[in-house]
């Protein structure tokens, strides 16, 4: 005949895998946090090379010739 699984069955496998869940939560976090702060800073290094290019392709050239 085939095993019974009890409600103690149950909740000990719930427990233990709710265990594993919370204990790399943590670490998870860390990764996401440090991948947030990296395509953070590529997104301002980007934003500032192509507002460097817009500037210098709309700013004014003054000539001034002489007499």
């Amino acid at each position: 005949m085939a095993n019974r699984i009890t409600q103690e069955d149950l909740e000990k496998s719930l427990n233990e895998t709710l265990g594993e869940a919370e204990n790399r939560i943590p670490g998870g976090r860390n990764s996401v946090l440090a991948g947030i702060a990296v395509l953070a800073g590529v997104a301002l290094t980007v934003a500032y090379f192509l507002g460097r290019r817009i500037g210098r392709l709309n700013s004014t050239t003054v000539e001034i010739h002489r007499k």
